[in-house]
């Protein structure tokens, strides 16, 4: 009789799980209690650093089991093998889904994007910056009108426990002359070491460790660019190599809901150590050196729950300074045939040369609830194009401050108010022949959203700086190629919708 049952028992576990397949849908779990178990789905709105929530799914006992229990065919420990069998076949399955044609895939892949459309107003064409190609005129090489700044897409998505990835083209890249070139901003994987994603190690395309406002994406920043001293460091804040960031669970949480309400930047790491090529963004290695650069960063909760972050970036490497050509009607200028500027009265030099890059940045900034701040400096050493034409290594610092107020009118309805003095005194890497960047500026702005989906900025700037792209006329070989320095009032209007 024994042996009838166990025998009556094994034909019952081939039959539940070879004949009868596994199905995914939700079920309601019949007759006796059986051990949970579950796998995760992927649910959700996007989370900091392009990670995806993710909720529970159970796996239930089909009726047969149950009913080979009920009239005593099969014992309690047969029937917890079978369960256990069935999930073990069933998780094999799942797994196998998450990497073929699943037709859940939307559940663990999002997307998002954003356009960002641009109108300036001033009163001396001589300004220009490198951000925007539309401020100045035309007689100084601008490109005035309005002017699509950004129009990104992202495609992003946690495809398992262990693998996330992030992909950002942009539509509307400022090259060339031309304001629509399809370019790609941010493509890599994280990969995720453990269950509480405190540990991550990224490969790929991503921003570099330089500053709260290189960490701050353009769709959540108030002011209309970037301050000069701080985005010094990496010309679209990014370029390729590999990071490892730890991030604490209670970190997590409130580096989370600065991004969700508080223009935060999201999770990049309370510690992060990165390796770059330091060459730029989508620019191919031309050092032969690599940039180490490191992030310590920590979200506070201040009494009565008010947040704030503070932190600090550092970066160490060297950066090869393109030297370019001569501008129509002139020549390049050398010295000792190794250094070459854009405007000079010699000819023969084409070359470049690398240059040492250091600097280290501090910040602190408390979101808008309803008043908050951001504070900034940096300091350091960078190549930048002297008084006689010459590039070479040079000491630089700047910073900014920023005030700010957000008046929150209805249940969708929310205004920002800002005002942002800012000053720099440093070149520019990454531009042709590494110009000196001068200026001192002052915007003050409204940042108004009517609903989640639309933003409206007006903002008004006082500025002084050197022209960049521009040197004054008729220089002599001891002082080839010095910079415009011109000043002017900026009114500008800019308009951000976004999808999701």
């Amino acid at each position: 009789m024994k042996q009838a049952s166990y025998g009556a028992a094994l034909l019952a576990f081939w039959f539940g799980t070879t004949i009868l397949p596994v199905q995914a849908e939700e079920r309601t779990v019949q007759g006796p209690p059986a051990p949970t178990s579950q796998i995760e789905k992927v649910s959700g709105p996007p989370a900091p650093g392009g990670m995806i929530q993710r909720g529970e799914q159970s796996i239930e006992a089909t009726p047969l089991e149950d009913l080979l229990l009920e009239k005593g065919i099969i014992t309690m420990d047969d029937w917890i093998r079978i369960k256990a069998e069935q999930e073990r076949q069933f998780s094999e399955r799942s797994v196998v889904a998450e990497f073929t044609g699943s037709p859940r895939w939307f559940e663990r892949i999002t997307m998002f994007g954003y356009g960002m459309l641009r109108y300036n107003v001033t009163n001396n064409g001589q300004v220009r910056t490198y951000q925007d190609v539309s401020v100045g005129d035309t007689a100084n090489g601008a490109q005035p009108g309005f002017l699509f700044r950004r129009i990104r897409w992202v495609v992003t998505g946690q495809v398992s426990d262990h693998v996330a990835f992030f992909l950002q083209p942009d539509f509307a890249t400022q090259l060339s002359g031309n304001t629509s070139v399809v370019t790609l901003r941010d493509a890599y994987g994280d990969w995720i070491f453990d269950k509480d994603k405190q540990y991550r190690l990224r490969v790929g395309l991503q921003r570099v460790p330089c500053s709260f406002d290189n960490w701050q994406a353009s769709r959540v920043r108030m002011a209309i660019d970037r301050a000069d001293s701080t985005n010094s460091c990496a010309h679209g804040e990014r370029d390729i190599g590999v990071s490892f960031m730890w991030t604490p669970k209670i970190a997590q949480a409130r580096f989370k809901q600065m991004l969700d309400y508080m223009y935060g930047p999201g999770d990049y790491g309370v510690f992060h150590i990165q390796v770059d090529n330091s060459s730029g963004l989508n620019v191919p290695e031309n050092n032969k050196n690599k940039r180490v650069s490191v992030r310590l960063a920590w979200p506070f909760e201040l009494p009565g729950g008010r947040l704030m972050e503070a932190g600090m970036n550092a970066g160490y490497g060297t950066w090869n300074v393109s030297m370019g050509t001569a501008a129509a009607g002139r020549t390049l200028y050398s010295v000792n045939s190794t250094a070459c500027v854009g405007a000079a009265t010699t000819s023969g030099c084409t070359s470049a040369r690398n240059y040492l890059d250091e600097r280290i940045n501090f910040y602190a900034y408390v979101p808008p609830q309803p008043w908050g701040f951001i504070a900034e400096y940096v300091t350091g050493r960078a190549p930048k194009r002297n008084g006689n034409g010459v590039v070479e290594t040079s000491h630089f610092y700047g910073g900014y401050v920023q005030a700010h107020y957000q008046w929150k009118y209805s249940d969708v309805g929310i205004a920002n108010f800002y005002s942002r003095w800012q000053e720099y005194y440093g070149g520019l890497k990454f531009l042709t022949g590494a110009p000196d960047d001068r200026m001192k500026e002052v915007e003050t702005g409204i940042a108004w959203q009517p609903d989640p989906q639309w933003e409206f900025t007006l903002a008004y700037t006082f500025t002084q700086r050197n022209n960049v792209f521009t040197v004054n006329p008729n220089q002599t070989a001891a002082t080839p190629g010095t910079q415009i320095d011109a000043y002017g009032n900026l009114l500008r209007f800019q308009c951000i919708w976004f999808w999701n």
